[in-house]
């Protein structure tokens, strides 16, 4: 997580998704599935913006996503 935090290419709002998803984890589950709407509800940023923030981790390869669709997607990190 602190590779993350460091990253000077990662905006504020990916900072903090990439951490909320972290903490999200364990040895026993290294994924997890919230919706858009329960990670920004959790940090007090919208769904589009937690949708651009997403991306842009998995644009810079920090997040690993499984589209499922109708339903939450997958998100495993790369830490």
């Amino acid at each position: 997580m602190r590779a993350l935090v460091g990253n000077e290419f990662v905006s504020r709002n990916g900072k903090l998704v990439g951490i909320h998803l972290a903490l999200r984890l364990s040895a026993k589950k290294p994924y997890t599935y919230p919706a858009m709407k329960t990670i920004g509800k959790a940090l007090g940023i919208s769904p589009r913006h937690v949708a651009r923030a997403l991306k842009e981790l998995e644009d810079e390869e920090w997040l690993r996503v499984r589209r499922q669709p109708g339903r939450s997607s997958v998100y495993s990190l790369d830490l």
